[in-house]
């Protein structure tokens, strides 16, 4: 028997997406990056810890990446 199921709907959630996979691979496998997100959705995105965006922005651009971000 199937539990019934509910959609949830999760308001500002961060979410990173990138080009490649590779990319999305390299950033799980680094601990400086990897410890900020929370799971993969995709092969190209993860949801990050909420609390943590600004410091995840701060390694990725440390480590020479030029992160576009959505605000909507």
């Amino acid at each position: 028997m199937l539990k019934s199921t509910k959609a949830i709907l999760h308001e500002n959630l961060p979410v990173i997406e990138v080009a490649e996979k590779y990319i999305l691979d390299t950033l799980l496998a680094d601990p400086t990056t990897g410890q900020y997100i929370l799971t993969r959705l995709s092969d190209t995105a993860a949801v990050l810890w909420p609390n943590h965006v600004e410091l995840f922005l701060t390694r990725l651009k440390k480590q020479g990446h030029t992160p576009k971000i959505n605000n909507k």
